[in-house]
């Protein structure tokens, strides 16, 4: 279903950004490029959606799931450049720009060489077959397969369902009765909520054919901007969340209410965000695209304090991930107040805390932010740790709806009411606009 919808909003919205969905790593230590070759091949070997074409579009949407073969990265020397760091970015940055064409192959693979001793991999992926929690399973599986071709032994788990076996299992379940309980709770979680309302409905309805770019000067038509949460800050977050029993992304997701609040005026809140999607012990080593997007409600005008909003965020947290099994496109949209917009308009997302780096045959392997692959939405605040101990916030806009002034704005208010509610998460909350 998750990829019946990704590849008709392709389509049929020209807004809706690039689809890559890449492995980014670095490599330090003396590479040896034919292992790493066999370990792309077996990495392709190991997980079909790796070598999965599509057919159709819409319900006659098709994944054809190809024998295994060998993988041979692209190999690019940038040692003789002034700066190969810098090209080696702007390489990057060129190849996720570049489409991948999932009807012949859903990935492309190069291999950057910046010295005798770095090097950057990048594995670009379609987002049809990949997605930020399957990031996380072949970081890990890379390392291990680079040490079984060099000839060390490695230890990796059994890879439990393919995603074939997920589209069965899914298509049982929607075709019997099991979801039934799943759209009740929908339906009485979202009658009455409302939307978000950042930026007009209509401001950026006439985005440029051409995904991710303007059609005036080739630039990008999503921008980002980025700021470190204050570490003291941070650590109060996560003593309010042990102490509310809850998650970290519940005390985030909570400040990002109660700053929607202040600048819409709403006291009412259901805001996107994506979920794994993992529910079945089965799916927790399969690679693919299983994330599904869901509606998290709040009712910011009843919390008297912060903490009472963050047990909101913490109720509509669980209720989202005990029915996150309904398809995004299930959603009883029917019952939520839009003003015109789309549900998925306005999105919050926080990063998994993933095993970023490891040490295989003497190379070190490090994940990657991939640069300037933006966001596929209007509005997106996501939280990446960074670090041990450190979160940043990116905030992702469409330049048509945002100015870099407004977004900056934004973004800083969404830090300093971190600090600020962080620091007296029982003092009564402020209600309407800043002044």
């Amino acid at each position: 279903m998750a990829q019946r919808l990704l590849w008709m909003i392709k389509h049929y919205r020209a807004d809706f950004g690039a689809l890559s969905c890449p492995l980014l790593c670095r490599l330090t230590g003396e590479v040896d490029a034919d292992a790493l070759d066999t370990t792309l091949t077996g990495l392709t070997a190991r997980h079909e959606s790796l070598r999965t074409t599509f057919t159709g579009r819409g319900a006659r949407l098709a994944q054809v799931v190809h024998a295994p073969a060998p993988v041979v990265a692209r190999r690019v020397d940038l040692s003789d450049q002034p700066a190969p760091a810098t090209a080696a970015d702007q390489a990057i940055r060129a190849e996720l720009r570049t489409g991948i064409d999932p009807t012949e192959w859903p990935s492309r693979t190069t291999l950057w060489r910046l010295g005798p001793r770095e090097h950057v991999l990048c594995l670009n992926l379609h987002h049809l077959v990949t997605d930020a929690w399957s990031t996380g399973i072949l970081f890990r599986d890379l390392g291990a397969l680079y040490a079984r071709a060099t000839g060390a032994p490695a230890p990796l788990p059994a890879t439990g369902w393919q995603y074939a076996e997920f589209v069965r299992w899914q298509q049982d379940l929607l075709d019997g009765d099991g979801l039934r309980r799943h759209r009740e709770y929908w339906r009485r979680q979202l009658v009455d909520s409302q939307l978000p309302a950042l930026g007009s409905p209509a401001t950026d309805a006439g985005q440029p054919a051409e995904a991710g770019q303007s059609a005036a000067d080739g630039a990008p038509a999503t921008s980002d901007v980025a700021v470190d949460l204050d570490r003291e800050t941070v650590a109060r977050l996560r003593a309010l969340a042990r102490a509310q029993r809850t998650t970290l992304f519940s005390v985030l997701l909570a400040v990002f209410y109660h700053h929607l609040h202040r600048v819409t005026g709403q006291d009412d809140l259901a805001v996107a965000s994506m979920f794994a999607n993992r529910s079945r012990p089965e799916l927790r080593e399969t690679v693919g695209l299983l994330a599904n997007m869901v509606l998290l409600r709040a009712r910011v005008g009843q919390a008297a304090t912060f903490a009472d909003l963050v047990g909101q965020a913490h109720a509509a947290a669980i209720g989202a991930f005990t029915y996150q099994d309904l398809p995004y496109q299930m959603l009883p949209l029917d019952v939520v107040r839009t003003g015109g917009r789309r549900a998925d308009d306005v999105l919050f997302n926080v990063m998994a805390e993933v095993r970023h780096r490891t040490v295989a045959a003497g190379v070190g392997f490090e994940l990657l932010v991939p640069p300037g692959l933006g966001s596929r939405f209007r509005f997106e605040l996501a939280v990446a740790p960074v670090g041990p101990a450190d979160l940043r916030a990116v905030f992702f806009h469409t330049t048509a709806a945002y100015t870099e002034a407004e977004a900056a704005a934004f973004l800083a208010g969404y830090a300093e009411l971190a600090a600020r509610l962080a620091a007296e998460p029982t003092a009564p909350l402020r209600a309407g606009r800043p002044g």
